[in-house]
């Protein structure tokens, strides 16, 4: 079963907006909405939202005007004009809890999962991505979501295109929270969030393991962003989807941020006596669930392909225990073998041995 929250816009905030859209409508400006908004903005970030689309409406009009015009706008055009800020103001209303990386960035998780994939092949990089969603504790970078953009007119092959790297991304950002989460229904909430930008219309794609060991991708919702103010009006649903899409991404940040503040509170209850090594937690149930993630080779030929770590191949009809995750986050592999996956490093032999 998907393990999607709803989200229902407060109803002042819906109100606040309908009527914006209706004084934009009526004198196809934006003044007069902008002096409503300025009478009763204060102590609602919602309200910020809404004066962000705005202005972008206000000072994009040529980006507007020429959206299908592909030799005139870009797609850093896109992203950077529009829906950067957009999604910025939006992630602002929950504190800043996640924050926007542009620029085709890459995933330090996907990094070094291609790497174990390919460990042949001499500079192996994994996707760059469009947009980055993080959350940020003690210098550290976790992945909570993913977005891609392209233009108004680009064609399938590219969206398509677009949509494999999401996937891909989506299931990283997920593997990288199953691996890091202990409890169980911590591990039932977590999902991969992504956005699919083309020019003025993005869809939120979430992916999610099942207890079968199947990983599912499934569209949420579409959010149109308006060409004009005369447009305003059928923004309403797509103002409460985009609100919706940061309250998922910051309900993965507040994974991270309880897996990694109750380690720390376990660490500091050790006394002299304890012993580390004998005080572990069992992991959660979709650990043995888990598979690799399929990475283009870094050189494009895809007879390359590696469809499986190395030495991870298992047969079918043998079950595979559990991983169990000790207090410091490292855990005991099948090949002997003791992996930690916020370091993302391998050790041949317990990190507690002399």
């Amino acid at each position: 079963m998907f393990p999607l929250k709803s989200y229902t816009l407060d109803e002042k905030i819906d109100a606040h907006f309908l009527v914006v859209a209706a004084k934009c409508k009526a004198s196809n400006n934006s003044s007069d909405a902008r002096q409503y908004l300025q009478k009763i903005i204060s102590g609602r970030k919602e309200l910020k939202v809404i004066e962000q689309v705005l202005d972008i409406l206000d000072e994009e009009k040529f980006l507007f005007q020429s959206i299908s015009r592909t030799n005139l706008i870009t797609e850093q055009d896109i992203v950077s004009k529009i829906w950067a800020p957009f999604l910025k103001k939006t992630l602002s209303v929950g504190g800043d809890l996640v924050r926007t990386k542009l620029g085709e960035s890459i995933s330090q998780y996907s990094q070094a999962e291609k790497q174990l994939q390919y460990v042949n092949m001499k500079h192996t990089k994994t996707f760059k991505v469009d947009i980055r969603f993080l959350y940020d504790l003690n210098g550290n970078e976790y992945d909570v979501g993913a977005g891609e953009a392209t233009k108004e007119a680009s064609d399938e092959a590219k969206i398509l295109s677009d949509k494999s790297k999401l996937l891909r991304e989506g299931k990283d950002v997920l593997d990288r929270i199953l691996n890091t989460v202990i409890p169980e229904d911590d591990a039932k909430n977590a999902i991969g969030h992504t956005i699919q930008i083309k020019g003025l219309c993005a869809q939120v794609i979430s992916v999610y393991l099942n207890p079968t060991g199947l990983y599912i991708a499934k569209p949420l919702f579409k959010i149109y962003f308006p060409a004009s103010l005369l447009d305003l009006s059928d923004f309403r649903e797509g103002l409460k989807n985009i609100f919706h899409f940061a309250h998922l991404l910051e309900d993965n940040a507040k994974l991270y941020e309880s897996a990694v503040n109750s380690r720390k509170r376990r660490l500091s209850c050790i006394g002299s006596d304890y012993s580390t090594r004998e005080s572990k937690q069992p992991g959660h149930s979709l650990l043995s669930s888990m598979k690799p993630t399929y990475y283009t080779p870094s050189n494009g030929n895809r007879t390359y392909s590696v469809f499986n770590h190395p030495n991870t191949h298992q047969s079918i009809n043998t079950p595979s225990p559990e991983p169990t995750v000790e207090e410091n986050g490292w855990v005991l592999m099948q090949d002997g073998k003791w992996f930690h996956h916020e370091a993302m490093i391998t050790l041949d032999t317990s990190p507690y041995e002399e």
